[in-house]
């Protein structure tokens, strides 16, 4: 039998195609991070002032947040450096479906009823320019702190926090970064725990992890497995924290309450990163759970009760009476299940003439190039290569999904290789698995690497769940693991190439790693 090696780092190092000092500067020393510096932004003095002036003159000061995870750690890092600064600001989140986002003209004029006179915008503001006009108007003033597309002219507010008009970095931080660097400005300094929750946003709203995005995540992840922080670790599921711990567990579940919850007990979410308190830890924390199992339910009873010949082979577009916060989860799943392009509409909340759709593709079908070709339909939206969101009229629905589904005739998914490094069954293992978590984090600009095991014989793999499931043990220490391969099809073909990410998983106990399937090629 010949001898075989892979050097493991080096097959890493090539397929980013990094070198040596690529790979120093991604893996030097924690205490080699920086971030950005807190005093630069070009409005970060005229803020300070108003925000201190604020609370020397005692006047009601109101963070106003966004509903998504993002929104939410933006504002509990505003909100928490107001008590560190020995002042309690009052906070709000609007809901998707009363609210919408962003600050709105009819919301400014409750604030001002209720005699606040300072209104700091968190991962929102940037673009409400009739409602901070309003807050002029009335006599209050506006801090904006966001991260989205600027339009051409700028709001009229006192000061301004964004990646881009504050020339912070050439990678869009998100809200929350925002957040915080205005929090290190009023405080003097990072604080720990409001940087975990930055680094939590950034994985959450999909940043580009490079530069200041990367580091503030690796300072995150470091600040919560030193100090366990309460909150997040009870929405954490084990021990082992990484990149996919926000990504999978707690941004998810942050992420399910503004999906589905429609009153004032969205800001219970504010409350819960805020707090000190075990019980009330633990009781929102529960709170938050039971939603996210709520949503997860919802999700899936909405695609089992879809009558099956209602799909066209080409492409789907259904409209189902369910929360809009969901939409994009069940055309998700429906795209898997059938492979084909899926947009799911459902009513606008506000005004029931129009629906509001999410829509999900894959290789061969552009969503952005789908929406130019539909745009006569389209009242607003936008999206990305295989994903988006769009508004059209209800009246304009037959005839939309007319020209959808001959999109979808045209332009076919394909099935591309994933760009892969080959390894063997051998090379499975927790020393491979360790030299790959030196990369880490992984995320948007920096995906996890792909892995491949080539020419695998279909008769050595073994199934569960009634040959639903791939689940083949390599050694008493790993395994590979596939959701919703067929047995039964996979083993007409004599052989099989696996793509997939390597893990470990815990089960009762026992730790092992995991090449994970996310794809497959058979052949005869």
């Amino acid at each position: 039998m010949p001898f075989y090696f892979m050097d493991f780092r080096k097959e890493i190092l090539n397929y980013y195609s990094l070198s040596e000092d690529d790979y120093k500067e991604l893996t030097k020393p924690l205490s080699d991070l920086k971030l950005p510096d807190f005093n630069a932004p070009p409005d970060m003095q005229k803020i300070k002032e108003r925000i201190f002036k604020a609370i020397k003159s005692k006047e009601k000061v109101i963070i106003y947040g966004d509903y998504d995870c993002d929104g939410i750690c933006s504002t509990a890092i505003m909100a928490k450096t107001f008590e560190k600064l020995g002042y309690k600001a009052a906070y709000y989140i609007p809901t998707r479906y009363n609210d919408g986002y962003g600050l709105n003209v009819n919301n400014v004029i409750k604030i001002k009823e209720a005699g606040f006179s300072l209104i700091i915008t968190v991962d929102n503001g940037i673009s409400q320019h009739e409602a901070i006009d309003k807050a002029n108007e009335l006599g209050m003033g506006v801090i904006v702190i966001d991260h989205h597309e600027t339009p051409e002219e700028q709001v009229h507010a006192l000061g301004i926090i964004h990646p881009s008009v504050s020339h912070i970095s050439e990678e869009f931080g998100c809200g929350a970064f925002m957040s915080l660097i205005t929090s290190a400005a009023l405080l003097g300094s990072y604080d720990p725990y409001l940087t975990t929750l930055a680094g939590l946003a950034t994985i959450s709203d999909m940043m580009e992890l490079r530069n200041f995005n990367r580091n503030v995540v690796r300072i995150a992840l470091d600040n919560l497995r030193n100090n366990r922080y309460p909150t997040l670790m009870s929405l954490i599921e084990g021990d082992t924290i990484t990149e996919k711990s926000f990504g999978l567990e707690v941004a998810p579940k942050i992420n399910a309450v503004g999906r589905l919850v429609d009153d004032k007990n969205i800001n219970l979410l504010v409350k819960f990163l805020l707090s000190e308190d075990e019980n009330e830890i633990f009781k929102i924390s529960s709170w938050i759970k039971n939603t996210n199992e709520l949503r997860k339910t919802l999700t899936k009873e909405a695609v089992e009760d879809l009558p099956k010949d209602m799909f066209n082979e080409e492409g789907i577009v259904i409209k189902l009476d369910i929360k809009e916060g969901l939409i994009g989860l069940i055309a998700n799943k429906l795209l898997n299940e059938y492979n084909v392009p899926v947009i799911v509409f459902t009513n606008d909340s506000i005004d029931k003439t129009f629906l509001k759709g999410s829509i999900r593709s894959k290789e061969g079908f552009n969503v952005q190039k789908a929406f130019e070709s539909l745009s006569k339909y389209i009242v607003g939206g936008g999206g990305h290569a295989f994903a988006g969101g769009l508004t059209i009229k209800e009246a304009d629905l037959e005839a939309f999904t007319s020209d959808f589904i001959k999109l979808c005739r045209e332009y076919k998914f394909t099935k591309v290789e994933p760009p892969s490094i080959e390894i063997k069954l051998q090379d499975i293992n927790f020393t491979n698995y360790g030299i790959l978590r030196e990369f880490s984090p992984f995320g948007i600009g920096f995906p996890e690497p792909t892995f491949s095991l080539k020419d695998l014989p279909t008769k050595s793999l073994q199934f569960i769940s009634f040959g639903k499931h791939l689940s083949t043990p390599i050694s008493i220490n790993s395994k590979i693991l596939g959701f919703n391969m067929n047995e039964s099809e996979i083993k007409s073909h004599s052989s099989i190439d696996l793509f997939g990410n390597l893990l470990t998983s815990t089960y009762r106990g026992k730790t092992t790693v995991e090449f994970r399937v996310s794809d497959f090629i058979t052949k005869m």
